[in-house]
């Protein structure tokens, strides 16, 4: 066996615990399988297989790819160079993070498998790096947008019946995705059975497998029903809720992508689905939400990721020092 199908054999194992016993997104399997097959480009070129890997290789290979400084012993040759100049970036330490976590459960699977015996990664400091929040529309701005769908808006290139079956599919995907708060990935795995007699609450399947109850708002009800009774112009090839204007399912590429040509038409600098997500976390907790309550809505698994997430507005901070501190008045 070459090495270069040893490489390929670690990279298959890897995806299939990522898949099936850790159930990660697509997305996220990706990811971590772009950082390995780097990872194991830098230990060919190294001449070095992963079970002779310790936490001196680790710190050199962090050190050529992210131009930090992590190790007084670097090997011979950095992974990002290849004409001969350098073509070291500096990583965000969000990605720094993401890389190590990607070698932590690479090596864990390694130890697990009886092919080594500890952990080289485990040791290594995580970069710590600070949460972006994505923003929240103004007042004004969110109905702006919920209301941005028009049939002047719709796409003149296509038929009239098929614009308006877009102009109100797009409309309903806004007043969900406010409504309910979900992400994107969790809106576009909607099937039409899902919502079929228009009902309050539906179950839904979010990350990690996890489901959850999400309600539904009369606006986005009122939305998806007048969707529904366009969708068939679509001509839809399955089940999927949502269709593109060719009858597929619409895909995460396709909902940015209309958002952004709203956002132009609305002067808006940004505009995408997260964003929307985020409205809806902060309106609730604006409205004395129990932010408990909003994390399982969110689906988040940990308390801390939602009050990262979410941004209490200084009006509501006010408020509640008013009311509930004795001298507050």
């Amino acid at each position: 066996m070459t090495v270069a199908d040893q490489y390929q054999d670690y990279l298959q194992n890897f995806r299939t615990n990522l898949e099936v016993e850790r159930d990660l997104s697509p997305h996220s399997v990706r990811a971590y399988l772009s950082d390995l097959e780097e990872f194991l480009l830098f230990l060919q070129s190294e001449d070095l297989q992963p079970e002779e890997c310790d936490t001196r290789i680790l710190r050199s290979y962090f050190t050529a790819r992210t131009g930090v400084d992590f190790s007084r012993k670097p090997l011979r040759h950095d992974p990002t160079a290849v004409t001969g100049k350098s073509s070291r970036r500096k990583l965000s330490a969000r990605s720094q993070a993401r890389k190590l976590s990607t070698l932590r459960l690479f090596f864990r699977q390694l130890v697990k498998q009886g092919k080594m015996t500890d952990n080289p990664a485990r040791d290594l400091p995580a970069p710590r790096f600070y949460r972006a929040l994505p923003g929240v529309l103004k007042p004004g701005e969110l109905e702006e947008v919920l209301e941005a769908p028009t049939e002047e808006s719709a796409n003149r290139r296509l038929r009239k019946d098929v614009g308006e079956a877009i102009q109100s599919r797009d409309r309903a995907i806004f007043e969900t995705l406010y409504s309910t708060g979900m992400r994107i990935s969790e809106l576009l795995s909607l099937k039409l059975d899902d919502i079929e007699n228009l009902p309050d609450r539906i179950k839904i399947t979010g990350k990690g497998s996890k489901q959850r109850i999400v309600f539904i708002g009369q606006e986005a009800r009122v939305a998806l029903g007048k969707y529904m009774k366009l969708r068939s112009r679509l001509r839809p090839e399955n089940g999927a809720l949502f269709c593109n204007a060719r009858g597929g399912p619409l895909t995460d590429r396709g909902v940015r992508d209309r958002m952004q040509k709203y956002a132009r038409q609305l002067g808006l600098s940004k505009l995408h689905p997260h964003k929307l997500r985020h409205s809806f976390a902060t309106d609730l907790l604006n409205e004395g939400a129990d932010i408990r309550a909003v994390q399982e809505m969110l689906g988040h698994s940990s308390l801390s990721t939602t009050q990262v997430y979410t941004s209490v507005s200084k009006d509501r901070l006010r408020d509640i020092y008013r009311n509930c501190h004795p001298r507050g008045h």
